[in-house]
């Protein structure tokens, strides 16, 4: 990896790091707030994603930000979104937030040390991928962390890890952004029912 690569990555990788804000909107300000502030994200990504893709404009800053194959779709950021915004609604709190910073730190973690440490390019057969078990593991840890010191109970921040991890691995068409907080949240919050009921 070249350092311009390298520079790129951890400048988009680090955009991702803001998603920390929502939760500590969230947090301080309440759900209502959050997703007004989500809303409003939404609508000016919207609006600059039309002027790139609809009238193809180079948006100062912003146009660098894309991947190759971001270049004629929808960027990761608005799936996020969508995916922060359907965590909050749907699930708890906690769960939200476990979910939220899974995708963001989890990714991170993910990506850096798929690159720079990446050998065992093992997902081929499974996922048709060149992700690194490396990688996968070292998200695995960070999300599980994130998990735990969030919810405090190991079981479910370690069903959350795994199902971020699974999601993150597995998709290579589907943008992950929307996937992982979907996936984790879910049987995050199903596993958090069960024990309840147990």
């Amino acid at each position: 990896m070249s350092s311009g690569e390298l520079i790129f990555e951890v400048l988009r990788k680090s955009v991702h790091l803001v998603s920390i804000l929502i939760v500590l909107i969230y947090e301080y300000f309440g759900k209502q707030a959050v997703l007004w502030v989500l809303m409003l994200f939404l609508i000016v990504v919207l609006v600059l994603d039309y002027f790139r893709l609809e009238q193809d404009m180079k948006i100062p800053f912003f146009h660098t930000m894309y991947r190759e194959k971001e270049g004629c779709r929808l960027g990761g950021h608005i799936y996020f979104a969508l995916g922060a915004v359907a965590v909050i609604c749907l699930f708890s709190r906690e769960i939200a937030y476990a979910a939220i910073l899974m995708t963001t730190l989890g990714d991170l973690v993910a990506a850096l040390i798929g690159k720079f440490y990446g050998k065992r390019r093992v997902f081929h057969t499974t996922f048709k991928n060149d992700k690194s078990l490396e990688g996968s593991g070292a998200e695995l840890l960070v999300d599980f962390t994130v998990g735990l010191l969030i919810l405090g109970n190991p079981f479910v921040a370690l069903v959350m890890a795994f199902f971020a991890t699974l999601a993150e691995t597995a998709v290579n068409k589907i943008d992950d952004n929307l996937v992982v907080p979907l996936f984790s949240g879910f049987f995050g919050q199903m596993t958090v029912l069960v024990l309840a009921h147990i």
